[in-house]
């Protein structure tokens, strides 16, 4: 059953991970501090310019921290990174949690639903009558699209963070 479950979580963008280490909640907050910034509202990044002093952005308070991958550009599927840090005996343990933006999600959705129902509908027309046409072709061809659109850039974004916040935190 787990393995049905880990092979559909691959279709889906949404990825979990636990990080156990021997350092202390304290050494966490500094690794995390060193390099997370503030989120600014107005975010102008020079194309070729210097690269961001720090490479995430985001909110660290309490034992739960909020990130996401400063970019040039604006990318909606990327990750935001949420974690929460728990003290164990010798070091700590880190929940994390990789989600689409909610506005993102909703529209992807919206999007999703739309042209799956319409292209299911087309396609058990046309195998009613047939003489339909295949006018469900290009609808679910929208409904793939959309679906790797998001999870594509999404899975190798999550697979990078993944590496580097391995690091950051052993």
């Amino acid at each position: 059953m787990l393995k049905i479950v880990n092979f559909f979580r691959l279709f889906i963008p949404f990825e979990s991970l636990t990080i156990t280490t021997s350092l202390t909640c304290s050494e966490v907050w500094r690794r995390l501090d060193e390099i997370v910034t503030n989120p600014k509202i107005l975010k102008i990044i020079i194309p070729f310019g210097p690269p961001p002093a720090k490479p995430y952005e985001g909110t660290i308070s309490g034992n739960t921290f909020k990130i996401n991958r400063i970019i040039i550009g604006s990318h909606l599927f990327f990750p935001i990174i949420k974690g929460n840090i728990h003290s164990q005996p010798f070091g700590c343990s880190i929940k994390i949690s990789m989600t689409l933006n909610k506005i993102v999600l909703a529209f992807l959705i919206l999007w999703l639903w739309t042209t799956g129902s319409i292209g299911m509908f087309s396609l058990f027309a046309w195998l009613v009558e047939p003489s339909v046409g295949a006018i469900f072709l290009p609808i679910l061809g929208m409904f793939i699209f959309a679906w790797l659109l998001c999870l594509i850039p999404f899975k190798i974004e999550a697979k990078s963070a993944t590496k580097f916040l391995a690091i950051l935190l052993t």
